[in-house]
């Protein structure tokens, strides 16, 4: 049976929504990941199975992201502790998911940093940010009219001008990436 052809999605966890697994190989800079990463990463799952570079995987990262992503790594690396990072990635659709990422480096008999393994699943914390603005909008909608029936002129276009603002994409929208 093809790995890629569905044997890690099941119905109990939707592809989409099922924690990715790899492992990192320093020494080759090569990382081996699951059907399921290759999705959160958009990349494609016959090469995260076989081996990709890290690079790969950080090119999928949101640009905002990626510096304190890169820096949270390397620590890990050098220092042996456990990673734990939240960050946005571009899925297979090329929509941003936020993520929460587990890792650790493990050392050879000598010591050095020699494979680094994780786990990455995706979060809602983008459904909690559209929730949190759906909720201020109907607010401010409410306050508005109480501010036009009041005769309240001042105050009715301040909450216009914020509803306007709430309609634009947040900075988290960033433009999709393919």
């Amino acid at each position: 049976m093809n790995l890629v052809d569905g044997a890690f999605g099941t119905s109990e966890f939707p592809l989409s929504e099922e924690a990715g697994i790899f492992t990192w190989v320093l020494a080759t800079d090569t990382v081996y990941a699951d059907t399921a990463l290759a999705n959160l990463f958009g990349l494609d799952p016959e090469e995260t199975i076989a081996g990709l570079p890290v690079m790969r995987y950080l090119d999928r990262i949101h640009p905002d992201d990626k510096p304190s992503v890169a820096k949270a790594i390397s620590e890990s690396v050098i220092t042996g502790n456990p990673y734990r990072h939240d960050y946005r990635v571009f899925d297979r659709s090329g929509q941003m998911v936020t993520v929460a990422a587990f890792g650790r480096c493990f050392r050879d008999e000598a010591g050095n940093p020699s494979q680094y393994a994780g786990i990455v699943f995706p979060t809602n914390e983008h459904i909690h940010q559209d929730h949190q603005k759906d909720q201020l909008s109907v607010h401010c909608r409410e306050a508005l009219k109480i501010a036009q029936s009041s005769g309240l002129q001042a105050t009715a276009n301040a909450l216009e001008a914020i509803l306007k603002e709430l309609a634009k994409p947040m900075p988290s929208d960033f433009a999709q990436i393919h």
